[in-house]
């Protein structure tokens, strides 16, 4: 184990064309990802520095998020068709914008600069430098030996089917489930009813009601309007809620407040956008049950 890139190690890395990076938060939980590119897209800049650009991607910024809380990062770049060999290097990361990095033009690879000064897709948001801190050999003895074969890769593409579409069949579990099931919707009822009680429009709404028996009434309600393993015991949704018509005159207004706070709860407990929308699409066909019209 050594803490420099040595001219082996520099050849070796100039020629792959993938690498895993593994990196964690300041609690230590972790994330494992794997970046592409062509052959060379990771840049040795001398013994003791590499860098790579970050596209942009899914959104999620899980690496990228870690490295500003907790620098610490760990690569594994293999070569699976030549020499069935790896490389592991450790160190310290931070992230450096395209302009940063022109500051240093005179210190950087010709074709760094040509990278950045793409326009589209192919220009890279940002780049993971590293500090080299352990580098040292992944032994070849099981690394399986494979044949490359030609495939046509559209860099930054979002088309749908080149990306695997929904490969391990995800739409097919229940709204209720993707979203973290009973554990979510626990969290999600007390959070909502928090924003509820504390609302200046629709606050007044639960001044005499049990709100033990309310969460557990709610959270039976939106199991079974998400897919979820309940059956809603309450009452019929327009006879539930015409009192509320004749004691407070519920109106759309008070829908439109109420909705707008389930969606504020599912936004901090950040869940993705997709699902909250499939969420607000089946409240929403509740309104006319609700206002009773």
């Amino acid at each position: 184990m050594v803490d420099y890139l040595s001219p082996k190690m520099k050849e070796f890395i100039a020629r792959q064309e993938f690498l895993f990076v593994a990196t964690a938060d300041r609690n230590g939980e972790c994330d494992c990802t794997s970046k592409f590119g062509r052959p060379g897209f990771i840049r040795v800049l001398g013994d003791r520095f590499l860098m790579y650009p970050e596209f942009r991607g899914n959104g999620v910024f899980a690496n990228s998020g870690n490295v500003t809380e907790n620098p610490h990062i760990a690569l594994l770049i293999i070569d699976f068709t030549r020499d069935t060999v790896g490389l592991h290097v450790n160190g310290r990361a931070r992230l450096v914008d395209n302009d940063e990095l022109q500051e240093f033009a005179d210190h950087l690879p010709e074709d760094v600069l040509d990278e950045i000064a793409q326009e589209g897709k192919k220009r890279p948001e940002r780049w993971m430098m590293i500090e080299v801190e352990e580098a040292y050999i992944q032994c070849s003895k099981h690394i399986p030996l494979m044949q490359k074969l030609n495939k046509k890769i559209d860099w930054g593409t979002d088309n749908v089917v080149a990306k695997g579409g929904d490969y391990f069949q995800l739409q097919d579990i229940p709204l209720y489930d993707r979203v973290g099931g009973d554990r979510t919707m626990d969290i999600a009822v007390d959070i909502f009813y928090r924003k509820v009680l504390q609302d200046d429009l629709v606050g007044h709404f639960f001044q005499d009601v049990d709100m033990d028996a309310q969460r557990l009434k709610q959270k039976s309600f939106l199991a079974m309007a998400f897919g979820g393993p309940y059956q809603y015991s309450g009452q019929d949704l327009r006879a539930a809620h015409r009192p509320l018509q004749e004691k407070f005159g519920l109106s759309d207004e008070h829908f439109d407040r109420v909705a707008a706070l389930f969606q504020e709860t599912m936004q901090e407990l950040q869940i993705p956008d997709k699902e909250i929308q499939g969420m607000m699409d089946i409240l929403e066909s509740t309104r006319d049950d609700i206002l009773d019209r």
